[in-house]
């Protein structure tokens, strides 16, 4: 049987609705290790080799007016510094720092433990079905919001 429109209304509302807690519950992860979300995820990319503010704000979604603020308080914490690639010296790669390592180690794993821990709450048909469905939802937005009329 087919959706009505109101049922589909309801069912992108309750979507909606998930999608902001998602987001609430991933800013409370990054706030339980004392930092912001912005730093939080910096320094998780960073550890993962994401070298430079330019990567990081687009892989993050985040303004680089916003992810230029987290770097100055990591900087200023003494968890990253900031050197100029060789090859490009305006461009600059952001390096975890002994402090900023056991930072990690000591605030930011126990943290992503957390996550994986939920994680492993859901079977493995929902681990499968959820990145490829929030996947194909995302794509089909920005498909939509690239073919508008601006």
């Amino acid at each position: 049987m087919a959706q009505t429109s109101v049922d589909q209304a309801a069912s992108l509302a309750a979507f909606r609705d998930a999608s902001m807690e998602f987001d609430h519950v991933y800013d409370l992860l990054a706030k339980s290790s004392g930092l912001s979300y912005p730093e939080f995820w910096s320094l998780v990319l960073i550890r993962d080799g994401v070298l430079t503010q330019r990567e990081i704000s687009s892989q993050l979604s985040i303004g680089p007016q916003t992810l230029n603020s987290a770097f100055k308080l990591l900087v200023k914490k003494g968890f990253i510094r900031l050197e100029p690639f060789e090859n490009d010296q305006r461009s600059k790669r952001a390096l975890l720092t002994p402090q900023g390592e056991r930072c990690l180690t000591e605030r930011i794993l126990p943290a992503l433990r957390l996550e994986e821990q939920a994680w492993l709450s859901l079977t493995e048909e929902e681990q499968a079905a959820l990145p490829r469905i929030t996947h194909k939802f995302s794509t089909a937005l920005r498909w939509a919001l690239d073919g508008r009329d601006n």
